[in-house]
C-alpha cells in the first residue's frame, strides 16, 4: 500500500485543496513556487527511471512523493492565504495544553513508548506544541504564555536526546534575549552570550557528536573507518556518492531515504560497499534514513544549490522590514522552526515525516504573515513621507 501514514494522507488533502484552489479560484498565480517545486522533481523523477537505474520504479516513484511532501505543505499553506482567527487560537493553545498534559501523564505512568513508539517523539512533539502555541500568541504574548511555553518545552527533556537539548539551548535564547539585527550592533557582552550559548550547545550534543563522528572514525580515512556505524558510514561516503554523481546526483531512492532501502534496495549500496553494514544490509536496513542531509547527493550539486537557495529565500521572507513587534516575533518563531529542521536533520529524517509536515505548514503561515505585515508597514511609511 502506498500511502500508510497519516502525514501522508494530510499531503494529499493539501495537494487537493491547491487543486480546488487553483481551478476554482484561478489563484494559480500563487502557486508559482509549487509549480516550480514539482517541476523540478518531476524532472528528477525522469532522471531517475530512465538515466541511472539505482533502484526500481516504484521505489523511485515512492520516494518522488516523498521528497516533495514537506514542500506541498509549505506551499499550501503559503498560497492559500489561511488565516485562524481569535477563538481558534484560543481553542489551539488549549489543545497545546491538554496534549502536553497528556503527554506527561503517559511518560510518568511508564507508557511512553507505547504510545509515541520512540523516546525521541516525546523532544519532537514537545517542540511541535511549544511552536504551535507560540504561533498561536504571539500577538499578545503575555507573561503566562510564555512560563506556560517553557513548561510544554520542559516536557521534552524525557527524550534524553542530545538534539532536543540542544534546540532548547537555542530557543531559549531566540525566544527571551534574540531581536533581528543584533548580529549587526551587538556589544562584547552579547558576544560572549553568543560564544556561551554554542558552548553549551556543543556540550549537551557532544556525546552523540562524538558517538557517530568521532568514535566511528567519520574524520578518518576510509580505509581507518570503523563502518559497523550506519549513520556515520552514510555522511563518509556521501561525498564520494557526490563526486561520482556529481551534477545531477544519483538519483531518487538511490541513497540514505526510507525508499532506498525499504521499498526497494538501492544497488549504490553493494557499488560503495556499505551493503553489509549493520543497519543498511538489503531486508534488514532500519536505519537507511536515519539521516537527511547525506540524501542530498541524489540531487547532485544542481539539487544542493536549489534546496539552499529554498532556504535563503525563506530566511529573507521572514526576516522583518520595520520593528514592527508582531514581525519579530513572527520571526523568531520562522527561526526556531528552521533550528529545528536543521537540528533534526543531522540524525534523523524529522523534515520528510509528519512533524516536519506540520512545521511546515506552520513555516508557510508565518512567511505569509510577515510579508503582508511587512507590505502594510512599508505602505504606511509611504503614505506618511507623501
Amino acid at each position: 500500500m502506498w500511502f500508510k501514514s497519516s502525514d501522508e494522507l494530510i499531503t494529499l488533502l493539501l495537494a487537493a485543496l491547491c487543486v480546488l484552489d487553483i481551478l476554482g479560484n484561478r489563484n494559480h498565480r500563487q502557486y508559482k513556487g509549487l509549480f516550480a517545486v514539482v517541476g523540478i522533481m518531476t524532472f528528477y523523477m525522469l532522471y531517475s527511471l530512465f538515466f541511472v537505474h539505482y533502484n526500481t520504479s516504484k521505489a523511485i516513484m515512492y520516494d518522488f512523493f516523498i521528497q516533495l511532501k514537506p514542500f506541498i505543505a509549505f506551499y499550501a499553506a503559503y498560497s492559500m492565504r489561511v488565516r485562524f482567527n481569535d477563538s481558534q487560537k484560543l481553542f489551539l493553545k488549549r489543545l497545546c495544553i491538554a496534549l502536553s498534559i497528556i503527554m506527561l501523564t503517559i511518560i510518568l505512568s511508564g507508557y511512553g513508548t507505547v504510545f509515541f513508539f520512540h523516546v525521541a517523539y516525546f523532544g519532537i512533539i514537545s517542540i511541535l506544541l511549544f511552536l504551535i502555541y507560540y504561533y498561536c500568541s504571539y500577538q499578545n504574548l503575555t507573561r503566562r504564555d510564555k512560563i506556560i511555553m517553557i513548561l510544554m518545552l520542559v516536557v521534552g527533556f524525557f527524550s534524553t536526546r542530545s538534539k532536543f537539548y540542544g534546540f532548547f539551548v537555542v530557543a531559549v535564547y531566540i525566544f527571551f534575549w534574540y531581536k533581528p539585527g543584533i548580529l549587526v550592533r551587538m556589544k562584547l557582552k552579547q558576544w560572549l552570550t553568543i560564544v556561551f550559548v554554542f558552548c553549551a550547545m556543543l556540550y549537551v550534543a557532544w556525546g552523540k557528536i562524538d558517538y557517530y563522528f568521532l568514535s566511528s572514525g567519520f574524520l578518518l580515512d576510509a580505509d581507518e573507518m570503523d563502518y559497523s556505524f550506519a549513520r556515520a558510514a552514510l555522511y563518509a561516503q556521501a561525498p564520494l556518492v557526490l563526486m561520482d554523481h556529481f551534477i545531477f546526483g544519483s538519483g531518487l531512492a538511490s541513497y540514505a531515504t526510507f525508499s532506498s532501502g525499504q521499498v526497494g534496495y538501492s544497488l549504490l549500496y553493494s557499488l560503495y560497499d556499505i551493503d553489509k553494514i549493520w543497519g543498511l544490509e538489503e531486508g534488514d536496513c532500519p536505519f537507511v534514513s536515519d539521516t537527511f542531509f547525506p540524501e542530498l547527493v541524489q540531487f547532485g550539486i544542481v539539487g544542493i544549490i536549489l534546496f539552499v537557495y529554498f532556504w535563503v529565500w525563506v530566511y529573507r521572507k521572514i526576516k522583518p522590514k520595520t520593528v514592527n513587534s508582531d514581525a519579530i516575533q513572527l520571526h523568531k518563531i520562522g527561526l526556531l522552526i528552521i533550528v529545528f529542521i536543521a537540528i533534526e536533520s543531522v540524525a534523523g529524517s524529522v523534515f520528510l515525516q509528519g512533524p516536519g509536515i506540520m512545521v511546515m505548514i506552520l513555516l508557510g503561515f508565518v512567511v505569509r504573515e510577515i510579508a503582508e505585515i511587512n507590505k502594510k508597514e512599508l505602505q504606511t511609511i509611504r503614505y506618511k513621507n507623501e
